[in-house]
């Protein structure tokens, strides 16, 4: 039986955008340094603007082509673009924070709006909502990703999910087809049915050993809880954490997924390495945005289906982590700021140049107008964030300062459940009695 949730049909190889990052910070427009917020003129009639973003180099040429649109709107504004590596930006982006020196406009991460909105270092967007910057199209949700107490310091422009992608021929082989997986049971059962350790074939790659945990988060919301409260603490009940664990380490002691160290060595080599990318696993979660990228760099029929959730799962556990866009605080040209960040959300020439190099658009109305346009595995991937936000959601708790740390311990002690040093039960326990150390509440 089709799975509901998941009607498309799985989809071949097709060419995408990449979004590779940069190993080191670059600059272009003749601009030097990170950072420069406050460098625009007094006057927003002859306004300069840094702006900044992670990235790499075929990022920053479809953004600069989006940029030289907007100077071209607005008589007497330049800007000035910079890009890095993530790493890198945040780490550049925590210098200039505390120098008083934030680009006048930047690309903000969904772990780090809550500690730079409640620092004073980002601009109050609440003034220029509806009047400079139209949120009709991103609506309600859109301005909750970005708030911060009192505030609205960020705005999405993009949003990624959790997918399932899956290898059909392999499924196929089996008996199994991605479509018809809607549980996590589901998964066990189809991972088993495929996995073959006289061929070296996995069920699945392990997710507890990537760098990100947000389909351990979905788990959670499904259960009805959250990893975070709103004050900045954990929330995520231990028993459902220890579950998640054990769900994947019998898998793992089953040889339906890959020993530990060949995982975390698929991980190291990139998505070149990647089993699904190898035809030596059958499925992976992953973020939707993902399918674009592995669908570049394989040959095989793959799938794009919703992550599985519980028979019993809550109704409005779905969540989309937003790519957020912000301005500085002390930015000499707010209004030229604000009216740059509605461009970047709503104006239809620039989501023409940039298209989903950064995710799904966050605007309703800018997917749309793209869909037709679109092909393959962008399509697959666009229509699956689209319809998966007709489910109802209920409101996503903004990442406390420390958040990064904690979702590194979450790596760390699947590490060292994976390599069999530390019991499940003992691991959990650690994070939880850890978690006050990495979290500060906001």
């Amino acid at each position: 039986m089709l799975n509901p949730l998941n009607p498309n049909p799985p989809l071949s190889r097709r060419s995408f955008l990449g979004t590779a990052a940069a190993g080191a910070l670059l600059t272009t427009a003749g601009c030097a340094g990170f950072g420069g917020g406050g460098s625009g003129s007094e006057s927003d009639a002859d306004a300069s603007l840094t702006v900044t973003w992670w990235g790499d180099a075929s990022r920053t040429e479809l953004y600069d082509a989006a940029l030289a649109l907007f100077e071209a709107d607005h008589e007497g504004v330049t800007t000035r673009s910079e890009f890095a590596d993530l790493g890198p930006y945040l780490e550049r982006m925590a210098t200039a924070a505390a120098a008083g020196n934030l680009a006048d406009v930047l690309w903000m991460r969904d772990t780090h709006v809550g500690r730079y909105g409640a620092g004073g270092s980002l601009l109050d967007l609440s003034e220029y909502l509806d009047d400079v910057i139209d949120v009709s199209a991103i609506g309600d949700a859109g301005v909750a990703s970005g708030t911060v107490g009192d505030g609205v310091f960020a705005l999405p422009t993009h949003y990624v999910g959790q997918a399932l992608i899956t290898a059909e021929d392999l499924l196929g082989a089996a008996g199994v087809f991605g479509g018809d997986i809607a549980t996590w049971d589901d998964l066990a059962a189809a991972a088993r049915e495929v996995a073959d350790p006289t061929t070296g074939v996995f069920g699945l790659n392990d997710p507890t050993l990537d760098d990100t945990h947000r389909h351990l988060e979905a788990w959670i919301r499904q259960a009805g809880g959250e990893l975070f409260t709103p004050e900045g603490t954990l929330a995520a009940d231990p028993a459902a954490i220890e579950e998640w664990f054990v769900f994947w380490k019998t898998l793992r002691d089953e040889g339906v997924l890959p020993p530990a160290d060949s995982q975390s060595e698929a991980n190291g080599a990139g998505w070149s390495g990647d089993f699904l990318v190898l035809g030596t696993s059958a499925m992976r979660l992953s973020s939707t945005n993902h399918f674009t990228i592995v669908s570049g760099l394989t040959e095989a029929t793959l799938g794009l289906f919703s992550t599985p959730s519980f028979a019993d799962s809550t109704d409005d556990w779905w969540f989309f982590p937003p790519i957020l866009i912000s301005a500085a605080a002390n930015t000499d040209s707010p209004e030229v700021a604000a009216a740059l960040i509605d461009f970047f959300i709503n104006d239809t020439a620039a989501a023409d140049v940039t298209r989903l190099n950064q995710g799904a658009p966050s605007s309703s109305e800018i997917r749309d107008g793209l869909t037709p346009d679109l092909e393959g595995a962008e399509t697959a991937f666009i229509e699956q964030i689209s319809r998966e936000m007709e489910h109802p959601a209920r409101p996503f708790p903004i990442r406390p300062e420390g958040s990064e740390q904690f979702n590194g311990a979450l790596t760390r002690i699947g590490e060292e459940i994976a390599y069999g040093e530390v019991t499940v039960t003992e691991a959990v326990a650690r994070l939880v009695s850890d978690a006050a150390g990495y979290l500060t509440a906001q």
